[in-house]
C-alpha cells in the first residue's frame, strides 16, 4: 500500500527537478524503524540517460560526520577512547599548532559537537588529476589549489570566499567549549584519532566495524573502482557535469552511499518494528541516544531551532525531536532525518549543487506531516 507522502513526492519532485535544473534525486521513507518506500527521479547521468535507481551511488557529503560518530562511539564502548579526554592524548602523527587557548580542552566530545573551537568549516575535495594528500598533509594545509570550477562554486555560495583556507593548517581558532563553530577540520582530527587508536586506515576501520555490520556493503569512505558504473555524475547549478572530486577529509564529507543503504543507516538509529534496538547490535542504544542528545544551540533556520549533538543535529519540531544531518559538496546535496518518538525517517540524495531548495522543501513537507500525525495520535 502506497504511503500518502509517496503521492505527494510524485506530484512535487518531478516539477521541482525541472524548475531547479536538477538532474536526479533519490528519496527513502522510513516508517516504524523500517524502510517503507524508495522513490527515484530523473537521471544519474544526463548525457547517457542513465536513470537514478535505488542502487545509484551518491557522495553523501557531511552526512559522513554522522556515520563517523558511530565509529568514534564504537571505540568509546571498547574502552579505547574517552569522550571527555583531550584528542591530543590519542595523536602522535600530528598535533594542533600552538595557540593562546587550552589544547587540553579540545576533547573528543567537543569535536563531535563542533564546540572545540577548531578551524576550517569544510573542504572542496581534490581534483582527480591530483593524488589524495595524507591526513597529515591535509591538516597542515599541504593540498592542491582549488581549480576553476571549485573556485566558481566558492563564489556562488559566498560573496567573499576565502579560497585559500584549505591551504593553511587547521588550528585552534576559538576558545574550546564556549560556542558552536562548525568544523570539518575537527572531524579530520577525529579521522586521524580513529586511525591511530584502531591501527587501521580510517576507511577500512569504518567498513569493518560500522558499514559492513549494518549491511551497507556498497557504501564506502573511498570511491571504489569496482563500483564505477553505479556512481551518479555530479552537476553544477547550471547543469554542467563536474569531475568526481576525491576527498582527503573522508570523515568530514567523503562517504558514498545509495539511498537504500543510507536508509538502512537511518533505520539503525531507530527502534525497529520487530523490537530491534537502536544501534542494531553494532553500537549500544545508549550510544545512539548520546549522539542524539543536545549539546549547545547552533542556529535558527526557517523558524526552527537547531542544536548540535554528537556528529548529529537536533531540531525542535513542536514537541518532536528530529535527529538529522545535511550535506553539501561540489556537485552534491543530501539530508537524512529520523524521529525516535515515532520511528519515522527521511533520506534524500541529489546529484546537483542546486539541490538545497529541493531537499528543504521535501523535508519541510515531511516534517509538517510528522507533526500533524503525532498531534492526531496516528503514529
Amino acid at each position: 500500500m502506497r504511503m500518502p507522502f509517496e503521492n505527494h513526492l510524485d506530484n512535487t519532485v518531478p516539477r521541482l527537478l525541472d524548475e531547479l535544473n536538477i538532474p536526479g534525486a533519490a528519496i527513502a521513507l522510513v516508517d516504524t524503524g523500517e524502510l517503507a518506500a524508495v522513490k527515484t527521479y530523473g537521471y544519474a547521468c544526463t548525457d547517457r540517460q542513465i536513470p537514478v535507481s535505488g542502487h545509484t551511488l551518491f557522495q553523501i557529503a557531511s552526512i559522513s560526520k554522522a556515520v563517523t560518530a558511530w565509529g568514534v562511539m564504537k571505540l568509546t564502548e571498547a574502552g579505547k577512547v574517552d569522550l571527555d579526554a583531550p584528542v591530543g592524548r590519542y595523536l602522535s602523527r600530528w598535533q594542533l599548532p600552538k595557540s593562546a587557548f587550552d589544547h587540553n580542552a579540545v576533547t573528543v566530545r567537543r569535536l563531535l559537537a563542533h564546540t572545540a573551537g577548531v578551524s576550517l568549516e569544510g573542504f572542496k575535495g581534490i581534483h582527480p588529476r591530483h593524488q589524495i594528500p595524507t591526513l597529515e598533509d591535509t591538516l597542515s594545509g599541504r593540498v592542491p589549489p582549488l581549480d576553476e570550477l571549485q573556485t566558481a562554486y566558492s563564489f556562488r555560495w559566498n560573496e567573499k570566499p576565502d579560497i585559500e583556507r584549505e591551504r593553511r593548517p587547521v588550528y585552534l581558532q576559538h576558545p574550546p567549549g564556549q560556542a558552536f563553530h562548525y568544523s570539518g577540520g575537527g572531524f579530520t582530527l577525529l579521522e586521524l584519532m580513529i586511525e591511530e587508536v584502531s591501527g587501521q586506515r580510517f576507511s577500512a576501520y569504518m567498513q569493518e566495524h560500522i558499514l559492513g555490520p549494518l549491511g551497507m556493503t556498497a557504501s564506502s569512505f573511498e570511491r571504489r573502482e569496482e563500483n564505477r558504473q553505479l556512481f551518479a555524475t555530479p552537476y553544477t547549478a547550471k547543469g554542467e557535469a563536474l569531475p568526481h572530486y576525491g576527498f582527503n577529509a573522508r570523515a568530514a564529507g567523503g562517504m558514498y552511499s545509495t539511498i537504500v543503504e543510507l536508509a538502512r543507516f537511518a533505520c539503525a538509529e531507530l527502534p525497529g518494528a520487530g523490537g530491534e534496538k537502536p544501534g542494531r547490535g553494532v553500537i549500544s542504544p545508549q550510544s545512539v541516544e548520546a549522539m542524539g542528545s543536545k549539546q549547545v544551540f547552533a542556529e535558527s533556520l526557517q523558524g526552527m531551532d537547531f542544536y548540535s549533538a554528537l556528529g548529529h543535529f537536533v531540531i525542535d519540531m513542536n514537541g518532536l525531536s528530529c535527529i538529522h544531518h545535511s550535506g553539501g559538496n561540489v556537485g552534491w546535496r543530501s539530508v537524512y532525518a529520523v524521529i525516535p518518538e515515532t520511528g519515522a525517517g527521511l533520506c534524500v540524495l541529489i546529484n546537483s549543487e542546486a539541490g538545497n531548495d529541493l531537499w528543504m522543501k521535501i523535508m519541510q513537507d515531511w516534517g509538517q506531516l510528522q507533526q500533524r500525525s503525532n498531534g492526531n495520535g496516528n503514529q
